[in-house]
């Protein structure tokens, strides 16, 4: 029952932020031979029409996974291998090197130590830098399928992400130019640090990236 309710949480939470939009219902056209006088009436009772998806917007894929402070995202932990990341993951490394294994679409990825085993992992929120493709074109990150119980998703607004997490350890501004535009890093106990970034094509603060490591001793 607990999974279940964290599982229904995250997705509320995915649903209703900025990036959860979808387009707004159309009416269906009138049937072939209907009069040319007949008028459509509109009631509470009529038939609802499913909205249309248009081809450009990406939705979280994969298994949804919660983001838990100082552990990892859903059952894959800090010191998982690979092979185990990937099985967990249902679908092979988008990227896989010594140092890291990343997921593009489902933007996260896997930071691994000498020994090839995980440890510290990275969400992002859509549209982060991901690095450029084989061709050397730059890439951006897709959907995080999941988010920090008990309802945090990435995009969200710090306010709103205040009101449920309750006030960091420690804030840090981030005043070097970076990637990301991130803005500050909020850290909380455990082994979690949240990172609020500008959003440039709305100009909105928002978190855009949660790091995970081991808690500090």
């Amino acid at each position: 029952m607990r999974s279940c309710t964290a599982r229904l949480t995250l997705a509320l939470a995915l649903a209703t932020s900025a990036w959860g939009c979808r387009s707004p219902a159309k009416p269906e056209p009138p049937a072939p031979g209907d009069s040319a006088s007949a008028t459509p009436i509109a009631s509470a009772s009529s038939t609802p029409v499913a909205p249309i998806q248009p081809d450009n917007v990406l939705l979280p894929e994969g298994p949804v996974l919660a983001i838990q402070a100082g552990q990892g995202v859903g059952p894959i932990r800090i010191g998982a291998t690979v092979a185990t990341i990937e099985r967990l993951m249902e679908a092979p490394c988008d990227v896989k090197t010594a140092s890291v294994c990343r997921y593009i679409l489902r933007a996260v990825e896997f930071d691994l130590d000498k020994n090839g085993v995980t440890q510290r992992i990275v969400v992002h929120r859509r549209d982060r830098p991901a690095g450029p493709d084989a061709k050397g074109e730059p890439r951006v990150y897709g959907f995080f399928n999941g988010g920090i119980p008990p309802g945090v998703a990435l995009g969200m607004v710090p306010k709103a992400v205040l009101e449920i997490l309750g006030p960091p350890t420690s804030s840090e501004r981030v005043t070097a130019a970076n990637d990301f535009d991130t803005l500050d890093r909020d850290t909380y106990p455990g082994g979690m640090v949240l990172e609020y970034d500008e959003y440039k094509k709305s100009g909105k603060v928002m978190l855009g990236g949660v790091i995970i490591t081991k808690p500090k001793q």
